[in-house]
């Protein structure tokens, strides 16, 4: 009797152990791997540190590209007024080498210089008809013959447009010094004359396009209005 109990508890101790690996093994097949991996501070370190790097780059970078735009702004700006000085330095040094041009020619010729003035003062607008055509034909012709007339037309031109410069100088120069209630002299006469051209001249769109070109065929024509006209002025120093 003894020996049948011991047996049948030898058993169903066998059959205990055998169910418990059984579900041991089980659990290990199928299961999932739950453990949760302590944070590492040094990758934790590393990534807020390079999001902290980043971020001064981007801030880097962008005060560099504004450094550089107002730095080519303001080298636009220098560029520009710089432009604009040289601009107003060769026109003031034009103004003033042209006018002792005009000056010398009417040194040069004070008679041819006085007929100019009187026929601008009592003839302006013939003067202005004939200074206009005779640009005109000038032109023309220098076209036609491909620049070999004006070889020829070219110094007629200029000699007549400085010496009615000076015409139209002297009698505008009158004018303004009768203005201030005095007489004044030739060359006071053509100083103020050409300051008083000049100013006008330069004057945006008006002087440039309104003054300036009727004033200059004024000038030419009233050189050869004064050699065709019957009023001859007493001769004339400066």
């Amino acid at each position: 009797m003894k020996r049948l109990l011991a047996a049948v508890i030898l058993a169903m101790a066998g059959l205990a152990a055998g169910a418990e690996e059984g579900l041991a093994g089980r659990d290990a097949a199928s299961g999932e791997d739950t453990r949760v991996e302590p944070a590492d501070p040094a990758k934790d370190g590393g990534a807020k540190n390079g999001a902290a790097k980043e971020a001064p780059g981007a801030d880097e970078s962008a005060m560099r590209n504004s450094e550089w735009r107002n730095l080519l702004h303001t080298a636009s700006q220098v560029r520009q007024a710089a432009m604009t000085m040289m601009v107003l330095a060769l026109t003031l040094v034009s103004v003033v080498m042209l006018g002792g041009l005009v000056l010398f020619t009417a040194g040069l010729a004070p008679n041819a210089v006085a007929r100019s003035s009187v026929a601008t003062r009592d003839h302006p607008v013939r003067c202005f008809a004939i200074g206009t055509v005779v640009l005109l034909l000038g032109s023309i012709a220098t076209v036609v013959t491909k620049g070999l007339l004006g070889v020829v037309v070219a110094p007629v031109v200029v000699s007549a447009l400085l010496i009615g410069l000076a015409g139209v100088s002297e009698h505008l120069g009158r004018n303004v010094w009768h203005l201030a209630g005095k007489e004044g002299n030739r060359v006071g006469h053509i100083l103020a004359g050409w300051g008083t051209f000049s100013l006008v001249a330069l004057v945006p769109l008006v002087g440039w396009f309104g003054f300036l070109p009727y004033y200059g065929a004024v000038g030419v024509g009233s050189f050869f209005a004064g050699l065709i006209g019957s009023r001859r002025p007493e001769p004339a120093g400066i």
